[in-house]
């Protein structure tokens, strides 16, 4: 049976009666049993109490660090010591009610809640939380440390030369003095030399323009990006330029998913029955050869169907799909589409889905930012997302008949390139 909740006087008969009972005592008997508890997980998580042998242990502990703030309870603050491993970091979770992206989530409903923009079925899942008590002073405190930590992270310092960049942009709705807008939030991923991914960064803007793309670009290269051996990517007219203005004379992969959708576009529905297939087996290929012999049989059919439109666009359009075949086949999956920041969108759409529309931008880059945030710690800690050393992608590129870089003063996958593989022009034939 649930026992009533105790009026604020009764608490305080109570805590006066513990310091009477033990005094002075009762805080220390409380500081050691919370110290007990962290050092029970960290065991828990290390598989091993303090100075045990182990076979196979990989993390050991390495001393501790005393808390910034004392931790605050009724009878009175208490200093606790975190303690510190070898490898990587730990952080008790006892200490820590919420994630950090519970956390944000819960201070942008609190924020939407107090300020009167939440719709019914925002304030049904602020009573579901169980924030309906909450106040303005824990929101903020919550959203200071969210947008502290959010911040440092944008600003981080990043690696000088990437294997693969995907770049990709999602809209979500924000509340602004004019009403309600649509802005893009563009987002960036990389594939470090170790061969783990990370979240390089995002930026708000009011649409997915030259010019955002460019601020955005242009922050990641003051943070110490200077190259990438390839940029993945939709075919986006601002993106484009934006890259060969920061980046110039860097190889880029038109998202060859997006390419397919963009070619059944050029035909009737009709259409579709024959040219589908066709470019599924493009799409699909898993050898240089396959791919040549597949694209040799769409022109030749596209040509004898009389689409002289469709057939003029794969020629202008295949070197900036075909790029990725100079690239170790096994990464050929990952890097011949933007399909892997896809899947991150859909998380980011999944978590904005419970807000409908930001309070403001501050609030919107609290959420997105904290859910990438989590993401590029876990990515650059967790499993290789691909095996292939940045050294060896060097080294196929290098080959005779691979795609050179502008730098070498030539253009990367052009017309003269095509030709020589046997791909000629469908207007040519």
């Amino acid at each position: 049976m649930t026992q009533p909740k105790r009026k604020k006087d009764e608490q305080a008969e109570l805590v006066k009666l513990f310091r009477s009972i033990i005094p002075g005592d009762f805080v220390k008997v409380l500081e050691n049993s919370i110290q007990r508890i962290i050092e029970t997980e960290l065991s828990t998580i290390l598989g091993a109490e303090p100075y045990q042998r182990v076979e196979g242990r990989t993390n050991y502990r390495n001393g501790y660090r005393a808390r910034k703030e004392p931790l605050s309870t009724g009878l009175g603050p208490i200093n606790l010591s975190i303690p510190k491993l070898r490898n990587g970091s730990f952080y008790p979770s006892i200490l820590e009610q919420y994630q950090r992206v519970d956390r944000a989530l819960i201070s942008i409903i609190s924020e939407a809640y107090i300020a009167g923009v939440s719709t019914r079925r925002m304030n049904q899942l602020f009573v579901d939380l169980g924030l309906s008590n909450i106040d303005r002073s824990l929101v903020s405190r919550c959203a200071k440390q969210i947008d502290a930590e959010v911040e440092l992270w944008r600003n981080r310092d990043l690696d000088r030369r990437y294997a693969y960049i995907w770049l990709d942009a999602i809209y979500t709705k924000i509340r602004t003095e004019k009403g309600v807008r649509p802005t893009a939030v563009l987002i960036a991923i990389g594939l470090k030399e170790d061969g783990h991914r990370d979240v390089l960064g995002l930026r708000l803007g009011n649409r997915e323009s030259y010019y955002n793309w460019k601020d955005f670009l242009q922050s990641l290269k003051e943070r110490g990006l200077e190259r990438s051996e390839l940029w993945i990517s939709d075919e986006h007219d601002g993106l484009i330029k934006s890259i060969e203005e920061c980046f110039p004379g860097q190889l880029r992969q038109r998202c060859i998913v997006h390419w397919m959708r963009n070619a059944q576009s050029k035909v009737s529905k009709t259409d579709l029955i024959w040219l589908l297939p066709l470019l599924k087996d493009l799409v699909g290929s898993r050898t240089r050869e396959s791919f040549e012999l597949a694209w040799r049989h769409l022109c030749g059919v596209v040509e004898a169907k009389g689409k002289e439109k469709l057939g003029n666009w794969l020629d202008d359009t295949y070197h900036e799909i075909s790029v990725y075949l100079e690239f170790p086949t096994g990464h050929w999956n990952r890097i011949k589409s933007t399909n892997p920041l896809e899947r991150l969108n859909e998380e980011l759409r999944r978590r904005e889905k419970s807000i409908r529309i930001f309070p403001d931008e501050k609030s919107c880059m609290r959420l997105l930012g904290a859910i990438l945030q989590g993401y590029s710690e876990d990515w650059t800690s967790g499993r290789i997302y691909l095996s292939e050393p940045l050294e060896k992608i060097r080294e196929i590129q290098k080959r005779p008949g691979s795609v050179e870089s502008p730098r070498d003063g030539l253009e990367p996958c052009s017309v003269g390139y095509a030709s020589s593989v046997g791909l000629q022009p469908v207007a040519a034939r």
